[in-house]
């Protein structure tokens, strides 16, 4: 029954549960810092989804030209959204300044340890000429990976128990 509560929670395809509430805010903040720069935008989304962009008006809105990069390739049905394989830390294949805004959302904590971390920043601050980067709050109480309050807090022991069950 709480496994389920905090799935609802979590479950991106709700519009109410949290993680919505939650994107919908970040997102307007988005669109607040765009709406006056020239259009169309070319965006760079670390790790995005192209259901992200659909699902807060962004697929198929010729004022976004919006390229998501992956480890693996996904599928866009848009015209106005383009996936591109490669490495967020190692972006040979875009140009300095190719992107109006970098976009990136809880991607970083994925990406290795410190000094890959840093190694992606650099490259985004290479391939864009704006940022929106959201990095996860440790001090959150929700942790979102593994639908359990406070888990980052947990002793490893524990966290480990949790995990096989």
């Amino acid at each position: 029954m709480i496994r389920n509560l905090l799935r609802r929670l979590a479950d991106f395809e709700r519009d109410d549960s949290l993680a919505i509430k939650i994107r919908l805010k970040t997102i307007a903040l988005f669109k607040e810092l765009t709406s006056p720069l020239p259009k169309p935008l070319r965006i760079l989304d670390v790790g995005g989804t192209e259901v992200f962009w659909e699902r807060f008006g962004f697929a198929g809105d010729s004022r976004y030209n919006i390229t998501l990069l992956n480890l693996h390739r996904i599928e866009t049905h848009h015209s106005n959204l383009r996936a591109v394989v490669g490495d967020a830390r190692n972006m040979p294949e875009f140009r300095d300044g190719e992107f109006d805004i970098v976009f990136s959302h809880s991607v970083i904590e994925h990406v290795g340890d410190y000094d890959a971390q840093k190694q992606m920043v650099r490259e985004l601050l290479r391939v864009g000429k704006r940022y929106f980067l959201q990095t996860p709050n440790f001090y959150f109480p929700f942790e979102p990976h593994f639908l359990f309050p406070c888990f980052q807090f947990l002793p490893l022991w524990l966290k480990t128990i949790l995990l096989r069950h």
